[in-house]
């Protein structure tokens, strides 16, 4: 099947594409057992990938059903366990009805213990705050148990993705797993009162999915909340690299949003935020402080490494600029691309010449060092410019830095 052939690709190039992405409460997934994974929903399609990667579980997923008009694009997304859900804008009353056969092979898969993943939001909006949740978890869940009398329970694991940056690479991601709502417990409300059980599970999921996700308080300036959970996240960092299960950062962040004095310091935040820019310095240079240490001299045989996949590179990030004009959509559409470029490779392998595709074999399997080499060639000359600025706006910038942690 096409899912697992593109898997091991895409895991891949997220495991470059983004610098590190943390994942915790993976425990909380049953192994043997129906479950939906129900997350929020910040970007296109990133979401799916990530959790298809990084957890055991085979999942299936939902749609949007304008994706699968074209009868070579069904095929394809069938073949990567995706199905369609129509809304009235996808063809009227005559799609809508086709979700009833949606609904159908969600009851299937359930019943076969397996495992699906949906965006429990519906719609993709970019921003810290967890949106009103569709009920078409809770239709699913109980709908299944309805469906099949035989099945015991449904698992419904709520799962928080946090970014630190959506549209940038080599940002963090920050993913937690909450413990799982079991759907039996509202069964019997919903033979009483469907629409009543529907609401009732809703609301838990929501309840249960909110302390997951890191939300923007009320009353604070979005432009104010970024450099503050920047700072905060900088406080705790060990500069983890690739895959890793601390939690760390994102306890920083959820503390962060839960502070309730953070509005009082929008102020500071945003003054922090032009004095970084002013000098052209991140936060995390000041947050390493170490002085402008060695020269990075492995920055070249990391470049030269790097270089035949520079087309890829350049043809992906084309995809992404000529794709929806969004942060939601840019950078997925970018990894998109990558993903199946870099999959490409290797029927590319067979028409190269020996020299040039032992030179993409070798670039493909020390990507992630070489680009290490290029960060802390970048970290090396920012700490040569924090170097250069004043003592008096050094310590203007400190001060800063300190009323907002």
């Amino acid at each position: 099947m096409l899912y697992y052939l593109v898997r091991p690709a895409a895991r891949f190039v997220l495991s470059f594409y983004y610098r590190n992405i943390d994942i915790t409460g993976l425990e909380h997934i049953p192994r043997d057992a129906p479950v939906i994974l129900a997350a929020n929903h910040p970007t296109a399609f990133l979401e799916p990938c990530l959790m298809a990667c990084f957890q055991p579980r085979t999942l299936h997923f939902l749609a949007r059903g304008d994706l699968f008009q074209r009868s070579w694009a069904k095929v394809l997304l069938g073949a990567l366990n995706l199905l369609p859900v129509y809304r009235i804008q996808d063809g009227g009353y005559e799609k809508l009805v086709r979700n009833y056969d949606t609904f159908k092979e969600c009851f299937d898969v359930l019943s076969r213990q397996g495992a699906l993943m949906i965006l429990a939001e519906g719609r993709c909006i970019h921003e810290k705050r967890l949106r009103p949740l569709r009920k078409g978890t809770a239709r699913i869940a109980l709908g299944a148990l309805e469906y099949d009398n035989t099945l015991r329970d449904v698992y419904i694991v709520p799962v928080g993705v946090n970014f630190s940056a959506a549209d940038r690479v080599r940002s963090k991601v920050m993913i937690r797993c909450g413990e799982p709502l079991r759907a039996s417990h509202y069964l019997r409300e919903f033979r009483h009162n469907e629409a009543g059980g529907i609401r009732s599970l809703t609301d838990a999921l929501r309840t249960a999915l909110s302390p997951l996700v890191v939300q923007c308080p009320e009353g604070m300036d979005a432009a104010a909340f970024e450099p503050m959970l920047t700072v905060r996240r900088n406080a705790v960092s060990t500069a983890p690299e690739g895959i890793t299960h601390s939690g760390l950062e994102l306890e920083a962040e959820l503390a962060t949003a839960a502070d309730p004095g953070l509005p009082g310091k929008s102020p500071g935040a945003l003054r922090y935020a032009t004095l970084l820019q002013q000098f052209g310095l991140h936060d995390r240079d000041l947050a390493a402080a170490a002085g402008p240490g060695k020269k990075p001299w492995m920055a070249l045989p990391a470049t030269l490494l790097l270089l035949p996949q520079l087309p890829g590179w350049l043809l992906a990030e084309t995809t992404g600029l000529t794709g929806p004009k969004t942060i939601e959509f840019y950078s997925a559409v970018r990894f998109a691309a990558l993903a199946v470029i870099t999959l490409l490779y290797i029927p590319l392998l067979i028409f190269l010449p020996w020299t040039i595709a032992l030179w993409l074999v070798a670039s493909l399997l020390t990507t992630r060092w070489s680009i290490r080499q290029l960060e802390a060639c970048r970290d090396w000359r920012q700490q040569r410019r924090l170097s250069q600025v004043s003592p008096e706006d050094q310590r203007r910038l400190r001060e800063a830095r300190e009323a907002l942690l």
